[in-house]
């Protein structure tokens, strides 16, 4: 840096705006490739008749600065809680074959 003249590095910051060097290349590769690899495996898995919602890079891009908005996580019940589970205990039981039994009702004897 001590050897570059003012004008060079107007240039070289110019040319960066034209075409970004550096760390932030590199994580738009990567978000590329993170991209590309969610776009298949959504269209591989996709239910029949459903076109899944394609990413870009810039939905896997890292927010350095913080300036981006973020979302609260949704808050959840325990009822909602407990019926997700049951939903997916349901669903693996059935893959698995599983026959659920009737609850055994108690009865008071002394």
């Amino acid at each position: 840096m001590d050897q570059l003249t003012s004008k060079q590095i107007s240039e070289w910051e110019a040319y960066d705006r034209i075409d970004p060097i550096g760390e932030w290349r590199n994580d738009f590769r990567i978000a590329k490739l993170e991209s590309l690899i969610t776009n298949i495996v959504q269209q591989l898995y996709a239910k029949k008749g459903v076109i899944p919602k394609l990413t870009t890079p810039l939905d896997f891009m890292i927010d350095w600065s913080g300036e981006a908005k973020v979302q609260e996580p949704k808050k959840q019940s325990v009822e909602e809680m407990k019926q997700l589970l049951l939903g997916i205990a349901k669903s693996q039981n059935k893959k698995a074959g599983v026959q659920r039994k009737p609850p055994v009702k108690k009865t008071n004897r002394k």
